[in-house]
């Protein structure tokens, strides 16, 4: 029997063991760590001035933003997508998929992180209004990363909103105002409003 010359048959189990460590080599991640020395790793899916949220290997957490040290990001931080009320005359309500995220929203607030509550794919927006009395009408801005969308109708100081078959003038709970979507994906690192 022949055998071969000892590059060859090197050859095939250093390919092999090349193939082997790199499959076996843990996907870069991002790295919590708190206050505490607790590490957490894996993706970091939202943060804002109240929490810090990771997807890890044994599931979710949450971590409260007081708690955190360090945050350092295997790769690009992630997508914030927040919403908050500028002014609203009267009052508004926005939903988010059908759960209520701001309730009774007048003058001014904070931004609150959609982010964690998004879903992949394409996301409804409703809003309520309450209007006791007069014209009403609504200023919220969308924030997306650093761009910042204003969604709103008619002016809280004169003509008020004149959309979708209103005359502004209705009193009392509107609640059939058309959806705003809002297309979320997180892989691409993609949030936008739809037209």
């Amino acid at each position: 029997m022949t055998s071969l010359p000892r590059r060859i048959t090197r050859r095939p189990l250093l390919a092999t063991a090349l193939v082997l460590g790199c499959a076996l080599t843990p996907a870069a991640a991002d790295t919590v760590v708190a206050r505490d020395g607790s590490r957490y790793e894996g993706r970091v899916v939202s943060v804002d001035k109240e929490s810090v949220v990771v997807e890890t290997a044994a599931g979710t957490r949450t971590i409260a933003r007081a708690d955190v040290a360090t945050i350092a990001f295997a790769g690009p931080k992630p997508l914030s997508v927040a919403i908050k009320n500028v002014k609203s005359d009267d009052a508004v309500d926005v939903f988010l998929e059908g759960e209520e995220i701001l309730h009774g929203a007048r003058d001014g607030g904070d931004w609150i992180d959609l982010t964690p509550r998004l879903k992949t794919g394409n996301n409804s927006l409703r809003l309520r209004i309450h209007n006791d009395r007069g014209t009403w009408s609504y200023r919220l801005l969308l924030r997306i990363d650093d761009r910042t969308f204003p969604i709103e109708c008619g002016a809280v100081t004169g003509q008020g909103c004149r959309c979708c078959g209103k005359t502004w003038s209705e009193i009392g709970v509107i609640d059939d105002l058309p959806e705003i979507w809002l297309h979320y994906d997180p892989a691409l690192r993609r949030a936008e409003l739809l037209p």
